[in-house]
């Protein structure tokens, strides 16, 4: 069921996976560096609590920044955007 759930994400959702892909599966970006690597604030920042609120992405707060990495749901859905080409 979660492998079908990725897929839907890949189809409908193609700035998730684009700010997924910045994001990378390396160590996590603070959010306003992520943002301005994606070129998108206000939408990018709108993007990224989305991917919070499905589970893709963990953000954790270290005195005035925010990091945000990839859980491994957000890594299997990079992982499988690659493999298609998306």
């Amino acid at each position: 069921m979660k492998e079908a759930r990725l897929l839907k994400i890949l189809v409908e959702e193609r700035g998730l996976v684009r700010l997924l892909k910045t994001l990378g599966i390396g160590k996590g970006y603070p959010t306003r560096e992520l943002l301005t690597k994606l070129g998108a604030y206000g939408y990018g920042h709108k993007l990224l609590l989305k991917a919070q609120k499905r589970g893709l992405v963990a953000r954790k707060g270290v005195k005035n920044k925010v990091y945000n990495s990839l859980t491994e749901d957000g890594k299997k859905l990079v992982k499988l955007a690659k493999e298609i080409g998306v």
